[in-house]
């Protein structure tokens, strides 16, 4: 369920290194072995995509709100 536009990550997803698996969860530890839950990525590159990727949703949603005001 790779999705290319921010990953698993921007998708909601985490990643438990212990058990080597994504999964949508809401807690911050692992159901199967109760470890802590990767919730960003540890490449620098895919960190600042991200990053971008979230700044850039900001900049959309402040021009629609612009938008709609005129």
């Amino acid at each position: 369920m790779y999705c290319h536009e921010g990953g698993r990550y921007e998708q909601g997803q985490k990643r438990c290194p212990q058990c080597e698996l994504f999964i949508n969860w809401d807690g911050l530890w692992c159901p199967c072995c109760g470890r802590l839950l990767r919730t960003k990525p540890r490449a620098t590159k895919l960190t600042r995509r991200i990053i971008l990727m979230k700044k850039s949703k900001e900049s959309q949603i402040n021009i629609q709100f612009l938008s709609e005001k005129l």
